[in-house]
């Protein structure tokens, strides 16, 4: 995995319930609960690609990883966690 990012689409992390349906909408996808995690990966594969998960825990597990020395390089994540691809990052969408 080449340089990455990461980001949380939940009514919490956008400021409330307003703002998270007007990300899902914007991103093309159902407001659930919980929202998504975001991984935004910028690699010589597939060049720039969000990777969305239901499991946003496992998103902040892999932040936390990556703060306190664990790091996420190298890191081989488990088929199906980031079912959802999305190409380009969530700047580069069109509402």
């Amino acid at each position: 995995m080449g340089r990455y990012e990461y980001a949380f689409a939940t009514p919490d992390d956008l400021g409330g319930l307003d703002r998270y349906r007007a990300w899902c909408a914007v991103a093309g996808l159902p407001a659930i609960n919980g929202g998504y995690g975001l991984l935004m990966v910028d690699d010589s594969f597939a060049g720039r690609v969000t990777r969305l998960t239901e499991d946003v825990e496992y998103v902040r597990t892999l932040v936390t990883a990556g703060k306190t020395g664990s790091g996420v390089g190298g890191l081989q994540i488990p088929p199906g966690v980031f079912p959802l691809v999305r190409p380009g990052w969530p700047d580069e969408w069109k509402s």
